[in-house]
């Protein structure tokens, strides 16, 4: 008979312990939140943005530069060397620059060697 009275006592505790607090029904909002990937996917839309993006459109831009050479550019190579640009044939992608204004030296570099092109200032008239 004790034996019988523990038993019942375990069972009530147990289904007690099982009722428990039923687990209120989430949103779709609190799901979408609640997700573990999404802390992962908001860290690769910001890696995204800050350093891809803007990579893409330096490159972009550079090939631009690069593509619209002409004769006369002053330019820089990525090895410091100033000069002037003699022939850049858009079909080639060699262009060949003279190093000083009597133009007797030449030398002939790739386009992927040149890093930027010098901007004239244009001097204003003072007055």
């Amino acid at each position: 008979m004790l034996n019988a009275f523990t038993d019942s006592i375990a069972l009530k505790t147990f289904l007690l312990l099982a009722q428990g607090e039923a687990q209120p029904e989430l949103t779709p909002a609190q799901s979408i939140i609640s997700n573990p990937f999404l802390p992962i996917a908001g860290l690769f839309f910001i890696y995204y943005f800050i350093v891809l993006q803007p990579e893409r459109k330096k490159k972009r831009e550079d090939a631009i530069m690069k593509s619209q050479l002409k004769k006369n550019d002053r330019i820089i190579t990525v090895g410091g060397i100033h000069g002037t640009i003699m022939t850049a044939a858009t079909d080639s992608n060699v262009v060949t620059l003279k190093l000083d204004e009597s133009g007797t030296t030449k030398i002939k570099i790739n386009r992927s060697a040149i890093a930027t092109v010098i901007k004239e200032k244009t001097s204003k008239p003072e007055g």
